[in-house]
Order: structure tokens, then sequence, then C-alpha cells
């Protein structure tokens, strides 16, 4: 073989080591560019996503919270708990000022009891004016049967017996209305107590269970809400836990700085086969050098081109596993964690549906909706029996309006008996002037005369007696209902303002539930953006599995150098057998051994020392340790 087949020769081989080399180098700075690119944008999303996860609990739980005491909530209570509280004290006020007044109504109805039996012994009484009037009658008969016997001397007080007679039939008449207006008023009386009574039972038997009503609502508002409050924690919970798996993530992200070391050898090694052949070819062309000189330079050269991609080949062939398994690691957690996330989104949809959302099964309404509801209907109905009560109590008062009417009738039937008894003393009078004129009247004129005048004056005792006991109790008993119909006013007052109260509290309690279902579907809203950043990570991790069959087109390469240059070698060594056909040898090369020493720190060492067929020890020279 002539020099110049020989330079010509080399000159193709180191063509063909430098397309290589360039091609391995492309694929290198590929496989780097895009793991880093791929990796770097992996690393800015993963805090993204717990920053998401964060911002969705934290505000999630911040509007539960505000609506749903819980026993870590930040408030001593909800908002919605203060409103309920708002209204359960207005409620007991109300209950407690009708039961004050309901005291105070007791305390009338006694001294309406303590007239009503002074009217008892008025009526009683009535029946000795009864008594009183038919002894008067009895006289006037007598006398009259006298005074028709005295002819025209008795004519007077024939006369005067009549005018008794008549006036005794009406004090019967009127003592009969008497009785029948005092037991109308006795009747009146007792059907209006029987009514208050009543009323009064029922209404004390619901103020006295008003807070267990009250109790029953609050423990079904807090059981509903802490229902609802205890499972969005555990979905918030949840949440908080699959955070937790970002973390293996970006550890796994570790591996691209151990791939990018690891290439950053097999770009060494390249550019170390890359310098050698190219110092061996310069010398080609330099005609000092003598051939077979020439011949030793190509020789070395190849040599190392050999010992450096047996070296870099196995390097390659753990990249590419690393990189696979790296690959499926990363794939696998964000899959999990996709998974993840998917459930717990699903399960707050599921939560969101049954809570704010219409069920069927419920009638139409959210559980939300209805545990609301629920608590207005019983607040309003507690009211709406307060009202009817009132009201009831208004139409009984009724009676108490009979009850004085009675007393005005009984205590006119008095004035008309007063006047009676006026009628009856003028003829007492004029019975007197008559017996004083005709002396020759029998004795028992004068007698009857005499019993008369004791007879009226037992009367008009009694009816002024009566009278003024009558006129008392239909005093005490008008102011006591007029007290009662004050403090029924006042009831209704009350009720009316508790009403308006309660009412505002009910709209107060729509717009908290209304804003409650906004607040228990915002849990998560963000969720979108979450899922994009998960998914674009994990386009992103499954695009570098096309880079494993690039890194593969590296080990192909570096058998395609060897390939080569044992091609050269062997058409050489037909030219310069003995320089050629020296055995290839980690000990031939210092400087390689050297460099093998300062790149085992990065890469394995036991690929390096089955690769060269020799032990190597780790160098000092290396930087910092990886894991690779």
């Amino acid at each position: 073989m002539s020099d110049n087949i020989f330079n010509t020769d080399y000159a193709r081989f180191v063509e063909q080591i430098r397309s290589q080399s360039i091609n391995c180098d492309v694929i290198i700075q590929s496989v780097q560019s895009q793991t880093a690119g791929i990796y770097e944008t992996l690393a800015e999303k993963l805090p993204r996503i717990i920053e998401q996860i964060d911002s969705n609990s934290e505000e999630a739980r911040a509007l539960v919270n505000y609506f749903i005491a819980t026993e870590d909530s930040q408030y001593d209570t909800s908002v919605v708990g203060m409103e309920l509280e708002q209204a359960r004290k207005n409620l007991q006020g109300a209950a407690s000022s009708i039961q004050d007044i309901r005291r105070v109504d007791v305390s009338l109805f006694n001294k309406i009891q303590e007239q009503v039996n002074q009217i008892e012994s008025i009526h009683e009484s009535i029946t000795s004016i009864s008594l009183i009037s038919d002894d008067i009658e009895l006289l006037s008969y007598n006398s009259g049967f006298v005074a028709s016997r005295a002819g025209v001397a008795g004519a007077a007080f024939t006369y005067i017996a009549a005018e008794i007679k008549k006036l005794s039939n009406r004090t019967k008449n009127l003592v009969n209305r008497m009785r029948s207006s005092t037991d109308s008023l006795i009747n009146s009386y007792k059907n209006f107590n029987e009514a208050i009574d009543k009323i009064n039972t029922e209404t004390d038997t619901r103020l006295s269970s008003i807070e267990e009503n009250l109790m029953k609502i609050f423990d079904r508002y807090k059981d509903g809400l802490k229902n609802i409050a205890s499972l969005l924690d555990q979905n918030m919970s949840r949440s908080e836990t699959t955070k937790n798996k970002v973390f293996p993530i970006m550890t796994s992200l570790q591996d691209q700085d151990i791939i990018r070391q690891s290439l950053e050898q097999v770009t060494g090694i390249n550019s170390r086969f890359s310098k050698e052949v190219e110092l061996a070819f310069q010398s080609m062309s330099v005609d000092s050098i003598p051939m077979g000189k020439k011949a030793d330079f190509a020789e070395e050269a190849t040599a190392k081109v050999i010992l450096l991609t047996q070296l870099a080949e196995p390097m390659v062939q753990k990249i590419i596993a690393n990189l696979e398994e790296s690959l499926k690691k990363l794939v696998g957690y964000l899959m999990d964690f996709q998974n993840d996330i998917r459930d717990i989104e699903n399960d707050r949809i599921e939560l969101v549906d049954f809570f704010s959302n219409s069920q069927n099964d419920l009638g139409g309404k959210s559980s939300i909706d209805l545990i609301f509801d629920e608590s207005s209907a019983v607040m309003m109905e507690l009211i709406r029996f307060i009202k009817e009560s009132i009201g009831k109590k208004r139409d009984a008062s009724n009676l108490g309006n009979d009850l004085i009417r009675h007393m005005d009738t009984t205590e006119s039937c008095f004035e008309e008996m007063q006047d009676i008894v006026k009628a009856f003393s003028l003829i007492k009078v004029a019975s007197k002037m008559e017996i004083a004129r005709e002396k020759e009247l029998s004795r028992n004129i004068t007698t009857s005369s005499e019993m008369f005048e004791e007879l009226t004056n037992k009367m008009e005792g009694l009816i002024v007696q009566l009278r003024r006991q009558l006129v008392s109790a239909n005093q005490s008993i008008s102011e006591s209902l007029l007290t009662l119909n004050e403090n029924l006013q006042i009831q209704e007052e009350n009720v009316d303002d508790v009403s308006v109260r309660i009412g505002t509290s009910n709209k107060n309690l729509e717009k908290m539930r209304d804003n409650l279902n906004d607040a228990i579907r915002s849990v998560g809203r963000e969720s979108g953006t979450l899922f994009e950043l998960v998914d674009d990570s994990l386009d992103g991790a499954r695009k570098l599995g096309t880079l494993v069959g690039s890194s593969k087109q590296l080990s192909i390469n570096y058998n395609e150098i060897n390939r080569q240059t044992e091609s050269f070698r062997e058409n050489a060594g037909r030219e310069f057998p003995v320089i050629f056909n020296k055995y290839i040898s980690f000990e031939r090369f210092k400087d390689i051994k050297n460099t093998v020493d300062r790149m085992t720190v990065y890469s394995d060492k036991s690929i390096a020392s089955d690769a060269l067929s020799m032990e190597i020890e780790e160098g000092s020279n290396a930087g910092d340790l990886t894991l690779f």
C-alpha cells in the first residue's frame, strides 16, 4: 500500500468518524435539550399544582367554615348559626314575654273570680229581695181588703194598696231579670274563663317546649351542616393527602440531572476520540514525518477510538435503561396523581350535586334547601301557633265583653230597682199621711203600714248594699278585663315584632342558603386548571418516551464507529502488520486511563471495568458525586 493510499484511507476513515461523532453529538444535545426543557416545564408546573390544590382547599375551607362551624373552625360560630341563635333569642323573648303576661293574666283572673264570687252572693241576695216583695204584696192584699170595708174613708188606701201591688209585680219581674242577668253573667265568666284557660294551657304547653323545639332546629341544622362540613373536609383532606404525591414526582425529576451528567460524559468521549483521530490526521500532511511514524499515530488513534467506544456504548445502554426507568416511574407517578385528583373531583361533584342541587327523592330540593326550609318551617310554625293562640284569646275576649254587658244589665236592673224603692217610699209617705187624716181607719191598716215601712226600709237597705257590691265588682272586673285586653295588645305587638324579626332572619337564612350553595359548589371549582396542569405534565412525560429511540441510535452509531475503526485497522494491518497487530489494552494509554478515572465517579464504575476488562478505581478530581 502506497503512502497516498494509506493517507487517503485514513482521510476517508476520519471523515466517517467525524460524521458519526457529529451525529452522536447532535443526538446527545437533542436528548439533553428536550429532556431539560420538558423536565424544567414539569418542575415549573408541579409547584403550581401544589399551589392550586392549596388554593382550592383554603378557599373552600374558609367558605365552608364561614357558613358551617366546625370544632377547629377559626370562627366561634358560623354566620348561619348566629342568625339562628338570634332567631332563637327572638322566639324565647316572645315566649318569656307571653309567659310573664300570662302570670299577670292569672292574677287578673283570680281578681275577676273573686268578683264573680261576690256576684254569686248577690244572686243569692236577690232571692231575699223577692221574698220581701212577696211580703209586701201580701200586705197590699190585706190593706186593700181592710180599706174596702172602710168605705169612703178607705178609698185612698185602696188606691195605695193597688199601687203597692203593681210595684210588687214590677219587683218580681225585675228580680227575675236580675236572676237571669246574674246567671248569664256567671255563665259568661265560666265560658270566658274556660276558653282562656284552654288557650293558656295549650300555649303554656307549647311555650314550655319551645326550648326543646328550638334545640331540635339547632340539632337538625348542626347535624345536617356538620355532615356536609365533614364530607367536604374529607374531600379536601384527600386533596391534601394527594398533594403529597407531588413530592415524589419532583424528586424523580432529579433523574434528569443524572442523565445530563451521563450524557456529558459520553460527549466527552466523543470529543476525545474525535480529537485523537484529528491529531493523527494532521500528521499525515506533514511530509517530514516518516510513514511508519504516521502509521503509529493512526494505530494509537484508532486503538483509543475502540477503547472509548467500548466504554461509551455500555454507558449509552445504561443511560437508555435509566431514561426508560425514569420515564416509567414519572409517568406512573403522574397517572396515579391524575387518577386521585379525578376521583376526588368526581366525589366532589357528587357531593355538590347531593348538597346543592335538587334531588327527586327530596321533593325537588337539595339537602341544604331541606335543612334550611325545615328550620324555617319550625320557626314559622311556632310564630303561627303563638299568633293563632293570641287570635283565639282575642275571640275569647268577646266573652269578656258579654261579661261586661251582663254586668251592665244587672246594674241597670238595680237602678230600676232603686226607682221602685223610691216609689215604695212615696207610697209609704202617702200611707202615713192618709192614716193621720183618717183617724177612724182600723188598727189593721196602721199595722200594715208600719210593716210595709219596715219591709221597704229593709228592701232599700239590701238593694243599696247589693248595688254598692255590684258597682265595685263591675269596676274591678272592667279594670281587669281592660288590663287583659291591654296585655293581649302587648302580646300581639310583641309577636308582630318577633314575626318581623323572624321573617328577616328567614330572609337572611335564604340568602345564606343560596350563598352556602355557591360556597359548596365552589369547592374545587378551579379543578379544571389543576387538571390542565396535570394533563400537560403527563403529556410532557410521555413525549420524553420518543427520546428513548433517539438514545438507542447512539448505541448503533458507536457500534458503527467501532466497526469502521476495526475495518480501517484490518486494511492498514496488511501494510503495517507489526504496528496494527498490537494488542489494544487500557494499560497502553495513561491519558485514557486518567480520563476514565475522572469519569467513573459520574458513571457506573462497573461499566468501565467490564468494558475495559480491568479494575478501575475512582479518581478524586471528578467533582460532585451523583447516583447514576
